[in-house]
């Protein structure tokens, strides 16, 4: 239906509930007859009454069709004199009665208006069809607005009641224009998402891919080299299991460069110009009569209506239902998204500044502030809500080496976290203007720092854990605790500038934090390893351990300035020590079956021999599935083992006759060989 026929049935229908008012009156009164000549030029009959069904246009026609009160034209325009009914004859009703009858017409007709803008058109309850259209609340809109407009010229509502209610609905019919401009489509979504490349489906089929393919390493690993990997992009420093962090903020810089060095290639084709066109004759009408603040304001307060239609900025669309996720996929959706949003962003933001859109030239600041700001905080809102996941204490981390582990994966993802916010940081300075960019920015800093102090919490939380827990021990090779936190502290001194950021730029809480770690370590292994009963176990678990941790602090200097050179040497020393006392506790007790007696030994070889071939056996079957995970110390362990054995018991087998020596099991060379095969695991 055109503007004209909707206009004109609201004003036949307000003219229609007079006329039933009137019927049960005479048809000959002078009053009532010259009331029908007012609605004869007011309400004209042949614009068709509130039944009339007239044809629906499509919105460019409905908005920009004819005039929207000719039918007011008698009423509403000319000198004050026109606004007054002709001079009649004594009989016919006074001017004053008339201008009542012109004030009542006037209220049912505001009546009129304040129904189609405050109430929506519900067609049948009981089915689906609702509420009007976007379209047609447009047009609404739109007709009532002007409508009110020219019925502000008329000198009945010139003050007083009518005219304070006229101004209020006009307020709200542009309030409400303003708003429905936001649901306009200006964009168009299948080119948008042509020139990206990617939609949101996409986006989660990749991470979930490189879950899967991510081996045995943890979650934060495969997340920091995933987005490493997907950006082609290797190398760099790694944290905990191969996480590459310094992979993963150069494939985000290099974006940056990239993008910044890109030749537009912009054409009109991501702009739906027939949207753009509604827009700017709406726009003109309501900058034309002093409404420009409040159209500008809409997009502020209404950005969610920018963006909804636009698949790939619609963030609650692509996290919203996944929070459940494991962090570390969430986290790669996230900042896979978070990449887009700005690619996509900074598209836009080309093609309005490439052409002349006419008025929304002028509103395109505001506009374009909108939408960034809309996607950019939905972004930041959701970064707070993955970085706040399950804690230690939770079922899914009953035993040590779960707990432990959460943390070194946690704080990774922190940092990544972190990182990631820094590259939007530099993002939101490119893409906002003046004072848009502040809330945002504070926003950020907000957000970083609730990260920082969780990055803090946990460091605590992981040193307590470490002195205060039972550690399982199944072999005596490197524990998967020890493996964690020397990753750990690989990621924190690696990336130490931004965990100096996360600690207030206070390089002597770092130098502490990585210390105390360390001794914190040392002593969770120490206490544990008592609880190995078999001889030599403890000393050889904490050989494993120890030299691993001492080997990362020599493979980074940076680890190792923090530790110190005393730190090292005394390191050494302790190895030298669990060398001695591994030896001393496995290999005494074998070769005691050889200390001279006061009984001349020469009288029972046989009985000396199986004593000794009896411990070497036993201790043999024992220590051949230890674990030594350091060629260098398995080989000194077994040089250490052939100088405390077989100088002895080859002194011992040469002291007898060939004929005594054949109760011996082995010979000398058979039983370096055996020796050898010690700590194969």
């Amino acid at each position: 239906m055109s503007t004209d026929a909707k206009t004109r049935r609201g004003l036949a229908a307000a003219t229609s509930r007079r006329r039933g008012a009137e019927r049960a009156s005479s048809r000959g009164s002078p009053a009532q007859q010259d009331h029908r000549r007012l609605d004869y030029h007011v309400f004209p009959d042949d614009l068709g009454g509130l039944g009339a069904a007239a044809p629906r246009c499509d919105l460019e026609r409905r908005v920009h069709g004819a005039a929207l009160l000719g039918a007011f034209s008698p009423c509403f325009h000319g000198s004050s004199s026109s606004h007054l009914p002709p001079q009649h004859s004594s009989e016919e009703v006074s001017a004053a009665a008339a201008a009542r009858e012109q004030e009542q017409t006037l209220r049912l007709f505001l009546q009129d208006i304040e129904r189609s803008i405050v109430f929506g058109i519900c067609k049948n309850p009981e089915t689906t069809e609702f509420f009007r259209d976007h379209r047609r609340r447009l047009d609404d809109y739109f007709a009532a607005a002007k409508n009110l407009l020219q019925m502000l010229e008329h000198p009945v509502l010139a003050y007083g009641d009518l005219h304070n209610r006229a101004k209020s609905l006009l307020v709200t019919a542009m309030g409400s224009l303003a708003v429905e401009l936001c649901h306009l489509k200006i964009w168009k979504p299948d080119a948008l998402a042509s020139y990206l490349g990617c939609t949101p489906t996409s986006i989660w089929e990749l991470a979930r891919s490189s879950c899967r393919g991510g081996g045995g390493g943890s979650g934060s690993a495969s997340s920091a080299s995933w987005m490493s990997t997907s950006r082609s992009c290797s190398g760099g420093s790694s944290g905990p299991n191969g996480v590459s962090f310094d992979g993963y903020y150069m494939a985000l810089s290099e974006e940056r460069t990239v993008r910044s060095g890109q030749a537009s290639s912009v054409t009109a084709s991501h702009i739906d110009l027939k949207s753009v066109s509604i827009l700017n004759k709406i726009a003109d009408f309501m900058i034309g009569v002093g409404h420009e603040q409040m159209l500008r304001g809409a997009f502020d307060q209404h950005s969610e209506h920018l963006v909804r239609y636009i698949e790939i900025l619609d963030i609650d669309k692509i996290l919203g239902n996944h929070m459940e996720e494991s962090t570390e996929l969430l986290l790669k959706v996230w900042t896979s998204t978070m990449r887009t949003v700005f690619s996509v962003l900074d598209e836009m933001r080309t093609h309005l500044n490439q052409k002349d859109h006419g008025t929304f030239s002028s509103l395109k600041v505001d506009y374009f502030s909108a939408i960034a700001k809309e996607s950019v905080m939905k972004l930041l809102n959701y970064a707070n809500a993955i970085c706040i996941q399950v804690g230690p204490n939770d079922p899914s981390c009953r035993d040590t080496h779960a707990s432990v582990k959460h943390y070194p994966s946690k704080m990774a993802n922190l940092l990544i976290m972190f990182q990631a916010l820094e590259y939007a940081k530099m993002e939101i300075l490119d893409l906002f203007l003046g004072q848009t960019k502040g809330p945002i920015l504070m926003e950020i800093e907000r957000l970083t720092n609730g990260l920082s102090a969780v990055f803090l919490v946990l460091l605590v939380e992981l040193n307590g854990l470490l002195r205060s827990q039972h550690l399982v021990i199944s072999n005596t090779g490197v524990h998967h605790v020890t493996q964690h936190i020397m990753g750990l502290m690989r990621l924190l001194v690696e990336q130490k500038d931004k965990v100096h950021m996360m600690l207030n730029d206070n390089p002597d809480k770092f130098g502490q934090v990585v210390t105390q770690l360390i001794s914190s370590l040392e002593f969770m292994l120490d206490m544990n390893s008592r609880s190995l009963a078999l001889q030599g176990q403890q000393q050889v678990f904490l050989l494993n351990n120890i030299n691993f941790v001492l080997e990362q602090a020599n493979n980074y200097t940076d680890l190792k300035l923090i530790l110190g050179e005393s730190w090292c040497l005394q390191r050494h020393v302790q190895l030298d020590q669990f060398l001695a006392s591994y030896v001393e506790a496995s290999w005494t007790p074998v070769m005691s079956s050889f200390i001279i007696t006061r009984i001349p030994k020469i009288l029972w070889p046989q009985q000396l021999f199986d004593k000794f071939n009896s411990r070497f056996e036993m201790t043999y079957n024992v220590q051949k599935t230890w674990k030594v995970t350091d060629p260098v110390i398995g080989q000194k362990l077994r040089e250490k083992i052939t100088q405390k054995v077989i100088p002895l018991y080859r002194m011992y087998l040469e002291s007898y006759s060939d004929k005594k020596q054949k109760s011996a099991r082995f010979n000398v060379e058979h039983l370096e060989a055996r020796l050898l095969e010690i700590f194969e695991g």
